[in-house]
Order: C-alpha cells, then sequence, then structure tokens
C-alpha cells in the first residue's frame, strides 16, 4: 500500500474515532438528563439544565398542574436560550388559554367573564412569541383563536365623563335664502 493511502486511513480513523467519542458523550450528557426529568419537579429549577425544567413543567401542565408548570414556564422564560425561551413563552400562553376555556365551559356566563382575564393572559403571551418569532404559525393560530374568545375593539376607549360637544349647524349659521320658492 502506497504511504499517502495509509495517510489517509489513518487520518479517517482518527475522525471517526472522534466522532465516536463526541457523539458518546453526547449520549451520557441525554441519558444523566432523561434521569432528571424523571426524578425532578418543575419547583426544581436549576439555571445549568433549564432543559430539565422545562420537561418537568411540560409533564406538570400535562397532569393539570397549572400553577407549578407556570411558574416554571416563567423561570424558564428568563434564563438564557432564546428556543427555550420562546417555546416557555408559548406554553404559557397555551396553559392560560386552556384554562379559560375549562372555566368558560365550566361556569356558564360567570365562568365567561371570569375566563377573559386569562384570555389576555393568553393574548399576550402569544403576541410575545410572535414579536420574537413572526413565523410561529402556532402561535399565530392561538392568538386567532384567542381573539375569537374575547374579540378586541378596533376603536381606543375613549375616558368616561361628558360627550365632546356636537356642532349645530342650523342655529349657528347665518340665514340666507338661495331664491328659490
Amino acid at each position: 500500500m502506497n504511504r499517502t493511502v495509509r495517510r489517509v486511513l489513518l487520518a479517517a480513523l482518527v475522525a471517526l474515532g472522534a466522532a465516536t467519542v463526541y457523539d458518546g458523550s453526547r449520549l451520557v450528557i441525554a441519558q444523566r438528563e432523561n434521569a432528571a426529568i424523571e426524578a425532578a419537579g418543575p419547583e426544581a429549577f436549576d439555571d445549568a439544565r433549564p432543559r430539565v425544567a422545562f420537561a418537568a413543567a411540560w409533564r406538570a401542565a400535562a397532569q393539570g398542574e397549572d400553577l407549578r408548570a407556570l411558574t416554571a414556564y416563567r423561570r424558564i422564560a428568563q434564563a438564557g436560550d432564546p428556543a427555550l425561551r420562546l417555546a416557555a413563552s408559548y406554553n404559557s400562553a397555551n396553559v392560560h388559554l386552556r384554562e379559560a376555556l375549562r372555566m368558560r365551559d365550566a361556569g356558564g356566563a360567570s365562568g365567561t367573564t371570569q375566563s377573559l382575564p386569562l384570555i389576555e393572559l393568553a393574548k399576550q403571551g402569544y403576541r410575545d412569541v410572535l414579536r420574537a418569532d413572526p413565523e410561529h404559525w402556532d402561535a399565530k393560530y392561538n392568538l386567532e383563536r384567542a381573539l375569537r374568545l374575547a374579540p378586541e375593539d378596533d376603536e381606543p376607549e375613549q375616558a368616561l365623563g361628558a360627550p365632546p360637544p356636537a356642532e349645530r349647524a342650523v342655529t349657528t349659521m347665518r340665514g340666507f335664502t338661495l331664491g328659490l320658492p
């Protein structure tokens, strides 16, 4: 065999070995995070592992523990990773909307009134997500759904008080005729 071929094969073997070591280390890290997700609750937030807290918050939300999930999502949204912050904001808006829908279905007219603040929080959360990522289709869809539940006025609200004076054209104009009968 030629010397250059040996060197190329040796370089390829070293590169494959390095890739194997890298993949193995990533596998060990993933296994540790999965074990931490299984063991941790959403209140066990660790700044070094926000993905673990995110998964625990998601699990809490799926089990109906909305307050614990929202608390964890809020802490995650203040953490470093932008993609994780975006996902935490979106998921917390989903929790608000889901709770508003549950209240609306369970409470009749009073449930509709009580669900409005939660719908507003959900709309604000979806808008925050869309400010960060305008192409986030799920946030667009859910914002539209929330807007159908609680439509917004296009006109700004006027302050309470006396209405503005109306002009009275008939009494303020000088009278004159155009010569018509």
